[in-house]
């Protein structure tokens, strides 16, 4: 009995030690991909669009479907113009796929989505990384391998083809003969390329995208992406080398096929209405109003929109239905559309714009198209002082292609990234229609308002940062560390673009002007310290854009350079800044003029005695060396 007892104890024993073991390597495993930053790219985190509606687009899936099931085709690429429904076709051919459970990852770009990672390239390699990861176990075990490589500590740094290289192609190969087995295709879906920045950054995708034909043959990749020069250079540089690049254009798509599914989606948008309104247009009248869309799903959901819209201010149904079928009136493609939204919003008497109207039209517009993160209405109206009724007044008219959400601390965004590209294009359209085209795109406009807002903060202590000497004990930084987190959540966009939004040329001009005086008591004062213990720990060098040191005989630039050079210390352990830095700082040095009296007092002990001189002289090895 005792030796059952005692071999079941061992076998308890070793099955908790198992357990244990499970356990712990799970949470390696977990903690090693959490390196890997992820973007919100999947097809299902899509909001601002949806799939194809049911009966729509039906032979242009089944034929990507196909092509893509096919073995030869590793690259497909759906193109098209702008507001064709690339997007709404990706999602539906992803969603197939994902439900047979042989969708491996999807990417889409958003450019309206600023700093999620969706307008750019940077997240791309370790987010489809982690995507490869849930997808499948074996090269899950794959990569954190790879990733406990103790060269591989800062891959999250590396170039971006090195990255996909480290991450994607090398795991996969160790798994070659494993997706060999495999039967049924695996499929990648990357849709709307030419969101992810300019013509610079989307040929340096592309080049990431190619270096997909390393992977397992059993994968196929769908492209979707308007026919950009940098997209069509790249493919033809791929079909050069023998590799096959299926096509399928929906510009060339037959009229009846577009026509259906704009009818469709006009039908089905507007039914609400219809149902409470009880009345609906007649069968030749929908059909009018899905031909005056101009075959672009876009344009549909415009239209849409603005009824809604307009029934919502006094219009009758009937009455804004009638003259959308005005045929005289209805632009001929998307940018006369845009124009006419603008025109009917602002000019509905074909009067110029009110002065008062277009300057806020300027801020807040301004502001959706060059701000690097999505703003709401709360803090546009604490930005510029201004009313947040008077914001929404402003956009409210344009709500068919700007998405303002009733509460006034949620975001306000584009629809679609054609409207920004409107906005800031080439103004089209009369002399008056000028007003509504926006050409300061890193939005200049918004630096003075940002220093002003971010300095009345400081002034209010809203940040809780200690600002009377002795500053040098970390026990009095304790409390603003711990709500450091916060406050950089709260006050993200001041502290990640305040800097992003100083007009070196305004900045740095032999006159003086608003700028200058804002951002002269933003260095001269503690303001600018307050900036950088805000920002994150990780080794903050290079606070200062390079375009502020671009006027080497301008008066800040000395004291500009001293900052940056501690903005890591700052950031990190800002004790250190007020006790082993600035006190070593020589007083001739800008930075110890400006901030000196901030330093903590020095003592020197002796072990004969207290010390009696005033200062300490140098050995002469150290004068030479400093000489030297």
């Amino acid at each position: 009995m005792k030796s059952c007892l005692n071999d079941s104890i061992r076998r308890f024993q070793l099955r908790i030690s198992t357990l244990t073991l499970l356990r712990t390597e799970r949470l390696s495993i977990h903690s090693e991909l959490s390196r890997l930053k992820r973007a919100p790219a999947e097809h299902t985190c899509v909001t601002s669009k949806s799939e194809c509606l049911p009966g729509t687009r039906v032979k242009i899936q089944e034929s990507l479907i196909k092509h893509l099931r096919e073995g030869e085709n590793r690259f497909v690429w759906l193109r098209g113009s702008p507001g064709t429904g690339k997007t709404a076709i990706s999602m539906s051919v992803a969603s197939t796929f994902e439900k047979e459970g042989t969708l491996a990852a999807s990417y889409f770009w958003d450019k309206n989505q600023t700093g999620s990672g969706l307008d750019s390239i940077e997240l791309f390699p370790t987010t489809l990384a982690r995507q490869l990861a849930s997808f499948n176990e074996d090269f899950k075990f794959s990569l954190v391998k790879h990733l406990r490589r103790p060269a591989l500590d800062s891959v999250q740094h590396f170039p971006l083809q090195r990255q996909i290289n480290t991450l994607i192609i090398e795991p996969m190969r160790d798994l070659k003969d494993i997706w060999s087995l495999g039967k049924d295709r695996v499929v990648i879906v990357l849709d709307g390329l030419d969101e992810c920045g300019d013509q610079e950054r989307l040929e340096s995708l592309m080049e990431l995208v190619l270096a997909f034909q390393e992977l397992p043959p059993i994968f196929s990749v769908l492209v979707s992406c308007r026919p950009e020069p940098g997209v069509i250079s790249a493919w033809d540089k791929a079909r050069a080398k023998g590799h096959v690049i299926l096509c399928e254009d929906l510009d060339k798509v037959v009229v009846e096929e577009t026509f259906q599914t704009v009818r469709c989606m006009v039908e089905e948008g507007l039914q609400h209405l219809f149902d409470k309104y009880s009345w609906r247009p007649e069968e030749e009248e929908l059909d009018a109003f899905a031909w005056a869309c101009r075959g672009l799903p876009i344009m549909a959901s415009i239209r849409v929109r603005y009824v809604y819209q307009q029934s919502r201010h006094g219009r009758t149904l009937q009455l804004v239905f009638k003259d959308l079928l005005n045929h005289h009136k209805l632009p001929a493609n998307l940018k006369e559309e845009y124009l006419r939204i603008l025109r009917q919003a602002y000019m509905p008497d074909s009067s110029e714009i009110h002065p008062d109207v277009a300057e806020k039209y300027h801020l807040v517009v301004g502001v959706i198209v060059a701000a690097h993160e999505p703003m709401n209405v709360s803090f546009m109206s604490q930005l510029f002082n201004i009313g947040e009724d008077e914001i929404r007044a402003t956009l409210e008219p344009i709500s068919s292609i700007v998405n303002l959400p009733l509460e006034n601390t949620e975001d306000v965004t584009l629809y679609h990234a054609t409207a920004k590209e409107f906005i800031v294009g080439e103004p089209i359209g009369d002399k008056k229609d000028k007003v509504f085209f926006i050409d300061d795109v890193k939005g200049y406009f918004m630096g003075v308002p940002l220093l002003r807002l971010f300095i009345n903060y400081c002034e209010q202590d809203a940040f809780g940062i200690p600002t009377n000497p002795p500053l040098g004990g970390k026990r009095i930084w304790k409390e603003f560390m711990e709500k450091k987190e916060v406050h950089r959540w709260r006050f993200s966009y001041f502290i990640k673009h305040l800097l992003d939004h100083l007009d070196p040329s305004q900045l740095f001009s032999q006159e003086s002007n608003e700028l200058q005086n804002e951002f002269n008591s933003f260095i001269t004062q503690q303001y600018v310290l307050t900036f950088m213990h805000l920002q994150n720990d990780y080794g903050t060098f290079g606070l200062f854009p390079d375009e502020l040191f671009q006027s080497s005989n301008h008066n800040s630039i000395q004291l500009l350079r001293c900052l940056d050079e501690l903005a890591s210390t700052a950031a990190a352990a800002p004790w250190r800044l007020y006790r082993s830095k600035l006190p070593f700082t020589p007083p001739s040095s800008p930075l110890y003029k400006q901030y000196g009296h901030l330093t903590d007092p020095v003592w020197i002990f002796s072990t004969f005695g207290e010390f009696s001189g005033s200062t300490i002289p140098l050995s002469k090895d150290l004068l030479r060396a400093q000489a030297n």
